[in-house]
């Protein structure tokens, strides 16, 4: 059981090593855990002004 227990848990800190290297974290909003429906995208006005 202890054994299982360590495997279970080496495997935790691996992935979430992973996520952190890969930027998947829930402070960018790249979070690991799958989502029910996106979050809806924000629209900005085109301007051909290249400045904004």
């Amino acid at each position: 059981m202890n054994k299982m227990l360590s495997l279970i848990k080496r495997g935790w800190l691996k992935y979430t090593s992973w996520c952190d290297k890969m930027g998947l974290t829930e402070n960018s909003q790249r979070c690991c855990m799958p989502r029910l429906q996106d979050p809806p995208l924000e629209k900005k006005p085109f301007s051909k002004d290249p400045t904004n």
